[in-house]
């Protein structure tokens, strides 16, 4: 009986620690795909010198990139790009970026001296900011003669594991702990003191010796004896432990032992007696215990269940309300930014200056925030281009080889006169990457995943809600499980999953909904039990050809190069200013008279229209779009209709994509998110405003 606890225990020690692993995996994967995302592109761009990788990399539109890569990732808290002699040339968290050097860390010697393709964690770091345990998975860059151009690291916060670690805890006598392979202690719950150190025998360090995952005792970290399963991760050095004091283990078959015994004092008649008693006791105990069992299984199944159709609704009613919240929020931004770029223009005094500065980034932190609302109510702001599909799925593809593992096989087929498509790239991108590691979940054991693209008219009656016309049909098709009739149906929700806790949001397949159908077009699912799940996207026919893929990072002028271009440029330029924000339309015109334009401001659609109907006549015409009463976008039309061609620029922080909608082009206008940098507004209103003269 003791050898039959333990080997109980083991098994389920070893089921809990290959799920931990597979999920400790396919998190620090994502954080090593946004890497390598970012390397394979620079190297298509043909960045292959440490002078290139500075010149071209240190802009704010790679500091945008970096942004858009990390956002849906709550485990990864930062990117950071390193030169070849340890300064930051660009940071996820701040833009300009700190003057820091990090040649003395152990990532960049280790990855400076070895010319290798493998990631390298490194040792834990406290957060300088919020003092969290904190991992870097960095990745070296080479030139093609494989010279050291430099670094591109990510922030794992440990905190991250923990969280799921205590969530997945399955006895409050267990203990669930992470692992760099060397036996440095990475996180663990119940949390330890020892984050950072190698601590106690580490017997798994010789059982990894021999084989990737095993069973062992140790005398334990804090309280005594444990059984422990260890699991080395297959493509990282880390190591995933699941431990449960010995005690608890053997304490049914120490009961059972002791009631034996005192029944042999009675002798062996008694004995007999007893065991034939204790035999039907035991058997009516376990069915009682299984019934029971199954009982509490059923009534927390039931209750796990319509949690998440509570959670699930509630958070759908929530995405519908972000919209107007981005809105909202976005004003302040844009009230709080332009007023601190007027007062770092307007002082030398470093200790007015730095603190303005430091605020500033904390609007651009607000402004990230603001993104991951408007991808949860599928209204992220698209940036849609003419798109080579093919060579973006061969891209993605190459990435996919090394990232997916040896056990998913991948496959494409593109019609060789493939259309280009109208769509955002990057958005594009991620979204296969997520369709392809969702594809990755379904085929634990391995599998095909096909990559299709093909061209498709689509006539009267339209498909999918999608107006007639050409479209790019992009299909991700995987040999996987698939999924039942129920999850199929709601799959497309917000923050619906049927993963395991901290293995994914919900948000995947929702996001890849709403990049479709905010694009004009669509998307469809098929998925059939133990066949596998086909994606479909239906991607707009873009009616020009699309340019060669880069990067999008193009050098960005410095903060005092912005300030000399923004003075003095608006001289002879009129510009009429509709926002019924005060607080907005106030800072907005403040920091436009002191670049020369002369302003007059209207509080309502309303209102500008009766300016320009009693004879003013401006350059430019900035709006905002939701007002009370007449929209921006109303408001344009209505000028249109009256053929006045003014040019017309709306700075929104209205959470719908105005830039790829008809009406939009219709009434040809330009489009700008709130909060955008005043330096930005000034430029683009001169640009118009000597474009139309």
């Amino acid at each position: 009986m003791h050898e039959r606890e333990l080997a109980g225990a083991e098994r389920e020690l070893t089921t809990l620690n290959l799920s931990l692993a597979e999920q400790t995996a396919s998190a620090t994967q994502s954080v090593d795909l946004v890497l390598t995302t970012i390397i394979d592109q620079m190297k298509a761009d043909g960045i292959a010198t440490p002078a290139d990788y500075v010149r071209r990399m240190g802009g704010r539109d790679t500091y945008q990139m970096l942004r858009a890569r990390i956002s849906g990732l709550p485990q990864l808290d930062a990117v950071t790009m390193i030169a070849a002699d340890g300064h930051l040339i660009n940071f996820s968290r701040y833009y300009p970026i700190p003057p820091v050097n990090v040649s003395d860390r152990d990532y960049f010697a280790y990855l400076r001296d070895h010319d290798t393709d493998e990631p390298f964690i490194s040792e834990p770091v406290r957060n300088r900011g919020n003092g969290s345990w904190t991992i870097y998975l960095a990745r070296r860059i080479s030139g093609p003669d494989g010279s050291f151009v430099g670094l591109v690291l990510g922030a794992i916060e440990l905190s991250y594991f923990e969280r799921i670690y205590k969530a997945l805890q399955p006895d409050s006598d267990g203990s669930i702990s992470l692992w760099r392979r060397d036996g440095i202690l990475l996180a663990r719950h119940p949390v330890l003191p020892d984050v950072g150190r190698a601590v106690g025998p580490r017997r798994f360090l010789q059982v990894l010796e021999r084989a990737r995952s095993g069973v062992y005792l140790s005398p334990g970290l804090d309280d005594g004896a444990r059984l422990v399963a260890t699991r080395a991760l297959a493509d990282y050095p880390l190591v995933v432990n699941v431990t449960r004091k010995l005690d608890a283990v053997l304490s049914e078959w120490r009961i059972q032992a002791w009631t034996i015994g005192a029944a042999g004092a009675a002798g062996i008649a008694a004995l007999l007696l007893s065991l034939w008693a204790l035999a039907r006791q035991f058997s009516a105990y376990e069915a009682a215990t299984w019934a029971m069992d199954a009982a509490r299984r059923a009534v927390e199944g039931r209750e796990q269940a319509e949690h998440a159709l509570r959670q699930s609704q509630k958070m759908e009613a929530i995405g519908q309300l972000t919209g107007g919240v981005a809105h909202d929020f976005n004003n302040l931004l844009q009230a709080i930014g332009i007023n601190l770029h007027v007062i770092d223009s307007r002082t030398e005094d470093e200790r007015i200056a730095g603190p303005a500065r430091l605020a500033l980034q904390a609007v651009e932190r607000g402004a990230t925030l603001t993104q991951h609302l408007l991808a949860f109510s599928r209204r992220q702001q698209l940036r849609p281009v003419p798109v080579d599909v093919a060579a973006l799925v061969e891209r993605v593809s190459r990435l996919l080889a090394r990232t997916l593992g040896q056990s998913v096989r991948i496959e494409t087929e593109l019609a060789p006169d493939l259309w280009p498509a109208m769509i955002d790239p990057t958005q594009l991108e991620m979204a296969v990457l997520n369709l392809a590691l969702n594809a990755r979940d379904a085929m634990p054991g391995g599998g095909t995943l096909w990559i299709l693209a093909g061209n498709r008219s689509v006539g009267a009656g339209p498909v999918l809600g999608m107006a007639a016309g050409d479209y790019v049909v992009l299909r991700v098709r995987d040999t996987g499980t698939g999924m039942p009739a129920e999850v199929q149906a709601r799959a497309f929700e917000p923050f619906f999953t049927t993963k395991e806790v901290g293995r994914g949001t919900g948000l995947g397949l929702s996001m890849v909904h709403g990049l479709a159908t905010q694009s004009g077009g669509g998307v469809e699912l098929d998925s059939r039990q133990g066949l596998g799940t086909t994606v479909t996207l239906y991607l707009p026919r873009a009616r020009q050809e699309a340019d060669a893929p880069s990067a999008g990072v193009a050098a960005s002028p410095a903060p005092e190069a912005e300030k000399a271009d923004a003075a003095g440029v608006g001289e002879g330029c009129a510009v009429l200013l509709v926002d019924d924000e005060e607080l907005v339309r106030s800072a907005t015109a403040g920091y436009l008279e002191q670049a020369g334009f002369a302003v007059r401001e209207a509080a309502d659609a309303a209102a500008a229209l009766s300016l320009l109907d009693h004879g003013f006549r401006p350059d430019v015409i900035v709006t905002d779009h939701m007002m009370p009463g007449m929209t921006g976008l109303e408001m344009a039309r209505t000028l249109r209709a009256r053929h006045d061609a003014t040019p017309i620029l709306m700075v929104t922080g209205y959470a719908e994509d105005l830039t790829s909608t008809a009406a939009a082009q219709e009434v040809e206008l330009t489009v700008l998110s709130k909060p955008i940098e005043p330096s930005r507004l000034v430029r683009s209103i001169r640009d118009m405003a000597v474009v139309e003269g």
